[in-house]
């Protein structure tokens, strides 16, 4: 079975040279618009207009070029979310070099390491660290005199050229360095506006770090074609994101699901402890029709920043029960599935989509296929389509995911007759137990989360049996671990059960926020809880 966005015979791919030919309209049609606004010490922020960003985008180009960087050539950056960032990016395209995102997150050790990958010709930094003799401090300054010059020399390379280098872990620690074209990009782009409509009203929270490829699509390519603002936090927290999200009136989020799962939680928490009045509010809600809900869940919109156009999740699986609670309130949230190898979106759900296990069915001009489904219907998920990476920068790792121009994608899935995806784990996450019976950790990690004692489940293989690593909430996390395992263990069948746990405060996490499962037998082995003789 296969699903795919049904096509018009005249509707094909808009192709692009480049990103800078993509974007440089918009900063020039929206110059006078603010691109960035960064939040920074207490009450203090920063702004950046796109027009500002383009002069300096520019003239960061020209000290490039001066020092020989040019087509092909790979530019490594290492800076957090914000114009500095996006100056980078855009100063490298339009010298048609190859950008080479770097986490700022990551330890020396790692940094060091990707740098060593790369192999860059020039990196690009916020703060000073010697990285490599050819390195430079971004600024936001403008040199006029260079941004004349440069108005005149148009990028060299075409759609097909390589843009962006990812080197990657994943979640489970096999370094890749993913490559991409402008085309691909691109062509994610505009599949993304077939989805969802934005303009510049529009206000994204800057979440995602843009050394990744959700980041960048969510952050810079996708909202800065459309003159969107973007809005970064002081700091990744719960309290900063959400005092963000009601002050600068944030209309989209793109985050991964944890975040919503938190929100969640707390507004669950509100409405349980609030009075009588509040709660009749909600259950008349839920029983409305959606655009009337829509529109009488003004008071709770009004804490989320107003006008909520769409929250999407994505980077792994959204429980089901997390997209009824929002939908019942009239919160448009909806899930996409993706992989840096396909820049990143392969699937999006439909506003308001009924399938609330699914990820929805393929983007416009991409094909998804189940291969070898089992009597369930379950198998590996395999896509194809423009946004497909170019390859692998190891040809042998490329050979082993592609198939007659199919991605291997290494998750597995089934389909419904809508073309529908519902994701049921990772292939190489799978447990098959001593009396040959599957387990999918990431479905037992779906039902773990529904108690709100615990914070986050982490579950993987031990002597051919599921083992969980938890992070619980509370004064006695112990206690609520075996309490919750308890619950859990009476609700599944025996080939499901966790009989050993470990407890942590947080589970170790990826720079994207997903669990980082290689990590996981360390930190079991160092904090298993025995069990009571």
């Amino acid at each position: 079975m296969s699903s795919k966005a049904s096509l018009d015979a005249n509707d094909i791919v808009p192709v692009v040279d480049n990103l800078w030919s993509m974007l440089a309209p918009s900063f020039k049609k929206h110059r006078k618009r603010t691109a960035w606004i960064c939040r920074e010490g207490k009450k203090d922020k920063r702004g950046i207009k796109y027009g500002e960003l383009e002069k300096a985008a520019m003239t960061t180009a020209a000290l490039l070029r001066s020092e020989g960087v040019g087509q092909g050539d790979t530019v490594g950056v290492i800076a957090p979310n914000g114009p500095e960032w996006t100056v980078a990016a855009l100063a490298t395209w339009k010298l048609g070099a190859k950008l080479a995102p770097i986490h700022i997150g990551n330890s020396d050790a790692e940094i060091d390491a990707q740098v060593t990958a790369i192999k860059p010709k020039a990196m690009l930094g916020y703060k000073a660290r010697q990285l490599t003799d050819n390195q430079h401090l971004i600024s936001l300054d403008a040199d006029m005199d260079a941004v004349h010059v440069e108005r005149e020399i148009e990028p060299p390379t075409k759609a097909g050229d390589e843009a962006l280098s990812i080197y990657t872990s994943g979640s489970t620690g096999s370094p890749k360095i993913v490559r991409l074209s402008h085309q691909n990009l691109a062509s994610n782009a505009f599949q993304a506006l077939d989805l969802l409509e934005i303009d510049t009203s529009d206000r994204f929270i800057s979440l995602l770090p843009l050394s990744h490829a959700m980041g960048l699509m969510a952050t810079i390519i996708f909202p800065m074609y459309r003159g969107a603002t973007l809005v970064a936090p002081r700091v990744i927290a719960a309290n900063e994101i959400l005092a963000t999200i009601s002050e600068e009136n944030i209309t989209f989020i793109v985050a991964v699901p944890r975040l919503f799962r938190n929100i969640m939680l707390g507004m669950d928490k509100k409405f349980n402890d609030a009075g009588k009045g509040l709660q009749v509010y909600r259950k008349l809600l839920e029983k409305m029709p959606i655009m009337l809900r829509r529109k009488l869940n003004a008071p709770i919109r009004k804490k989320l920043g107003g006008d909520i156009r769409c929250w999407v999740s994505g980077g792994s699986h959204l429980d089901g029960k997390i997209m009824e609670f929002y939908h019942k309130l009239g919160i448009p949230l909806r899930q996409g599935y993706g992989l840096t190898e396909t820049s990143p979106m392969i699937c999006m759900q439909h506003e308001f989509d009924d399938a609330v296990d699914s990820v929805g069915a393929a983007v416009k001009w991409s094909e998804i296929k189940i291969v070898d489904p089992d009597e369930q219907g379950r198998g590996e998920v395999y896509a194809r389509g423009p946004n497909v990476m170019l390859g692998y920068a190891d040809d042998e790792q490329t050979a082993e995911v592609m198939k007659d121009g199919w991605f291997k994608t290494g998750d597995l899935g089934r389909m419904d007759r809508q073309g529908r995806v519902t994701l049921t784990g990772r292939s190489k996450r799978l447990i098959v137990t001593e009396a040959g019976k599957n387990v999918y950790p990431e479905e037992l990690e779906t039902l773990l989360e529904r108690d709100p004692r615990l914070l986050e489940a982490g579950v993987f293989e031990h002597k051919m049996k599921p083992v969980a690593v938890l992070a619980m909430e509370g004064d006695k996390p112990i206690d609520s671990a075996r309490e919750v395992l308890k619950i859990f263990n009476n609700f599944v069948s025996s080939h499901n059960q966790i009989m050993r746990f470990a407890v942590v405060e947080e589970l170790p996490r990826t720079p994207l926020g997903k669990i980082a499962l290689q990590q996981l037998p360390e930190v079991f082995a160092e904090h298993e809880i025995k069990v009571k003789k």
